[in-house]
């Protein structure tokens, strides 16, 4: 008796393991292979937006050994967004000798976004500074009217920009697209003036009394997007892309860990 309950305890211990087991697996997300360093699973990109951006990226490989990438998706595999990008960024090996890399993922469907950083780009891609990225991409993706293209081309400016700025590198062709947002910037900055003094006049001042109370009430719903200014937008970039050539692809120089840094959530 005491042989054939042992047997038994074994027998649903083995099945827990099997099942524990195949549960796990079926967990595991399967990912395509990279085809740049943008890349489109959900065609929701102009094919002008992914060149301009590959193109960047291709000269921030050259010039920096930093590697930038972008991964859209029409789902996340039942995944959140963070589990799902660190995964990612595993599988393909993201980031240089010295695992410096950025990854920008999302789920298009989950309405689900994740900047993820690499160990070595922690200390000038600050979770802060990935939140700003993040409010700034949220401006454009409004559920119904998204931009996609500004969205992601907002936020490789802010990237790029910040990666070339601290390596003391400049891109080519990136100064002229922030130029051509500043100009546009301001001409909305001076529209935005008019509209407030006539507000002041129609509302006799009381504007200023319902700023206020929109600010206490605001400070206290809190946030999670983080804040930014303007980061330049608009126009059009060509060129051509050259794909990882020459580059060794993502994981060529030894990358592959992400530090757990960046930032996520919905949009």
């Amino acid at each position: 008796m005491a042989s054939d309950s042992r047997y038994l305890s074994r027998l649903i211990l083995s099945l827990f393991l099997l099942l524990s087991g195949i549960m796990l697996h079926a967990k595991e997300p399967v990912f395509p292979a990279p085809v740049g360093f943008v890349n489109d699973f959900a065609g929701i990109l102009a094919d002008s937006t992914k060149v301009s951006i590959n193109d960047w990226a291709i000269e921030l490989k050259e010039k920096t050994d930093v590697e930038y990438a972008i991964a859209i998706f029409s789902d996340l595999q039942g995944m959140n967004e963070l589990d799902y990008a660190v995964k990612l960024w595993e599988a393909w090996k993201i980031g240089n000798s010295n695992d410096e890399g950025v990854l920008l993922v999302m789920g298009v469907n989950d309405r689900r976004i994740r900047i993820e950083v690499g160990y070595g780009s922690e200390g000038y891609v600050t979770d802060a500074f990935s939140s700003q990225v993040l409010g700034e991409m949220r401006k454009f993706l409004t559920k119904g009217s998204e931009d996609w293209n500004q969205a992601f081309m907002q936020a490789s400016l802010i990237i790029l920009g910040q990666i070339a700025g601290e390596k003391g590198v400049t891109l080519t062709g990136m100064p002229e697209y922030r130029n051509k947002g500043s100009e546009r910037a301001a001409g909305g900055g001076v529209a935005t003036l008019v509209i407030f003094i006539i507000l002041v006049i129609v509302t006799r001042g009381r504007i200023f009394e319902w700023l206020l109370w929109m600010s206490i009430l605001g400070g206290r719903g809190g946030g999670t997007w983080g804040g930014g200014g303007s980061w330049g937008g608009g126009g059009k970039s060509g060129g051509s892309s050259g794909g990882f050539g020459g580059f060794g692809g993502f994981g060529g120089f030894g990358g592959g860990r992400s530090g757990g840094g960046g930032a996520g959530g919905g949009f």
